[in-house]
């Protein structure tokens, strides 16, 4: 194998966040129709508008006294949801409903957009969280060391969430983030720090949530790999796996960990795309439920949170029989359009679910990666975006995988990030300490 590439690390960290940015705007449009509705085809990264028709974030509560909302807590109404559909009749109540049932309180054009006070090139709010963690470990792995402190950046993590938003003076996002959505992770996590939990004992475990088993969560570990990328592999993982326990206690988290690390790691020794992928994926079979399968049975039965606990645990544990491999070349080989393979409700027969979930969102990650990644990266990132769902998470993995497959010069969009170059010398401080 060849020697660990740098050019390489850089090309992932980039385009972790180039994948990030360039989902903004089409963020959790489940549906593409509506997605083209409002922003045409998405061919470069754009400014977010601040409606958003599928929006859920008006149907979500925050009840902690540290203060994370700051000036967005106003968007956060889903504690008086029920006392005002008391007030409304059966078809008002039936027009607030999101795509997955639930009843949110507004209709679709009155849903405030998850990243609408973000400006063109910005970053999610877990993807600052994953360049906090990049400036930490550059700052505490300097000189060769090895000082990173789970307790410790915690604290970091504390205070740059509870960090009152200057969007005029931070542009480059380094004090505080000023996006408007918060995944259930933070708000859980600082709803128990808000009752005195130590910070370590603040994550939700997805056995107690299922969402919490987002892709979003192995988002955080790719600058932990990264800083560890000299390590054996098997320490890598275990690295990763330690640092995702900080927000996310997840077994699928866990499980896509263990398969990109060594996905990453082969990448950055040079090893072709194609051949890594294979055997990334010959270790994974796919999800049984598939993507259309999972939409109905949430509207079925008027949102997630209604089916019982046990069933809901099995829509995520169980896979199909083939590997992940025979059916990413299967669906390349038999399905013409992406929004067959990855969907949820504009297509009747959508295999995999664009929605947050590992075992779902990861195979969609692979499946790009491997139809277009080799030739098309730009593409690659493009249909990420117009196929809907969870397309911050997916993006900034298959960011990750084709910036480790190319390069930096090889991903698309880098100039346009708001932050560039505090970016670039963020991943040059990590990178110097290998």
């Amino acid at each position: 194998m060849a020697a660990l590439d740098k050019s390489r690390i850089a090309g992932s960290l980039f385009g972790m966040l180039v994948g990030d940015a360039v989902a903004v705007p089409g963020h959790w449009f489940y549906s593409p129709k509506k997605l083209r509705a409002d922003y045409g085809e998405i061919t470069e990264i754009v400014a977010p508008k601040m409606s958003h028709a599928e929006s859920m974030v008006q149907g979500m509560s925050y009840t902690g006294s540290v203060d994370i909302m700051h000036d967005k807590a106003r968007f956060y109404t889903g504690n008086s949801l029920a006392t005002e559909a008391k007030k409304l009749t059966k078809e008002e109540i039936e027009a607030r409903r999101d795509e997955h049932g639930n009843y949110i309180g507004f209709t679709e054009d009155e849903r405030v957009h998850y990243h609408g006070s973000l400006q063109k090139g910005q970053n999610t709010v877990n993807a600052c969280v994953a360049r906090l963690a990049m400036r930490y470990l550059a700052e505490k792995n300097a000189d060769q060391q090895d000082l990173y402190d789970p307790d410790e950046f915690l604290e970091r993590f504390f205070a740059y969430m509870s960090m009152k938003p200057d969007p005029e003076n931070d542009k480059d996002q380094i004090f505080s983030h000023n996006d408007i959505y918060m995944d259930i992770y933070l708000r859980h996590f600082f709803e128990m720090a808000s009752r005195g939990t130590r910070l370590r004992d603040c994550p939700k475990n997805q056995r107690d949530q299922w969402s919490i088993g987002s892709l979003d969560g192995v988002v955080m570990t790719i600058p932990t790999i990264a800083a560890y990328a000299n390590d054996p592999e098997y320490y890598v993982i275990g690295r990763a796996v330690e640092h995702h326990m900080l927000t996310h206690r997840s077994i699928t988290v866990t499980a896509v960990v263990s398969v990109l690390a060594p996905l990453l790691l082969s990448l950055w020794h040079g090893v072709d795309l194609k051949t890594a992928l294979d055997a990334a994926m010959e270790k994974m079979r796919p999800p049984k439920i598939t993507g259309r399968q999972m939409r109905d049975s949430y509207v079925a039965i008027g949102g997630p949170g209604m089916i019982p606990k046990d069933k809901k645990w099995l829509q995520h544990m169980q896979l199909s029989d083939e590997s992940t491999k025979d059916f990413v070349q299967r669906l390349i080989s038999t399905v013409e359009d992406d929004e067959d393979v990855a969907g949820c409700g504009d297509r009747e027969n959508s295999r995999l679910s664009t929605m947050c979930y590992c075992e779902q969102s990861f195979t969609v990650v692979l499946y790009l990666a491997y139809k277009y990644g080799a030739d098309d990266p730009k593409k690659a990132l493009l249909q990420n975006v117009m196929i809907g769902g969870h397309s911050t998470a997916r993006g900034a993995v298959l960011g990750a995988i084709l910036g480790a497959a190319h390069g930096k010069e090889g991903i698309p969009f880098v100039d346009d990030l708001c932050a560039k170059e505090e970016i670039s010398r963020e991943i040059t401080a990590l990178i110097n300490t290998l």
